[in-house]
């Protein structure tokens, strides 16, 4: 039962990370699990504390050890959100755990103002569904 004394803003930003995650479909999946390679490749790559920015992705993702990598931030974007849940995808195609809630921060999407092309139309993310 919804509290009547939430408004929508409420609602959407006490909701936890994964539940705000959209679905992959098939296609979706098959993406993601071409770039288990790359996952892998990040906790080789990266030291335990190190921080991932994946700038043009609006993430930041911290190794954590070999077998865990966790998201610390996440820009409030339908592109974003694809993103993650793609990774999600990705990591675990490459036994790794990617740790979502309760460590991921939503940070508030900031429009570039010389962009001429509105985000949704610019960014095209094949392969998720909204659940």
């Amino acid at each position: 039962m919804t509290d009547p004394t939430l408004n929508e803003e409420d609602t959407r930003t006490n909701a936890s990370v994964a539940d705000r995650l959209p679905f992959p479909d098939e296609q979706g999946i098959e993406a993601a699990l071409t770039s288990v390679g790359w996952a892998a490749g990040i906790v080789e790559a990266l030291s335990e504390g190190a921080i991932h920015h994946m700038n043009d992705h609006g993430i930041d993702l911290q190794v954590v050890s070999k077998q865990i990598v966790r998201c610390i931030a996440v820009v409030d974007h339908p592109y974003c959100w694809e993103t993650l849940a793609m990774l999600l995808v990705t990591f675990e195609g490459a036994g790794i755990n990617l740790e979502i809630d309760p460590y991921t921060v939503v940070r508030p999407y900031v429009s570039d103002s010389k962009a001429d092309t509105p985000p949704e139309q610019e960014i095209g993310v094949v392969g998720m569904e909204v659940v």
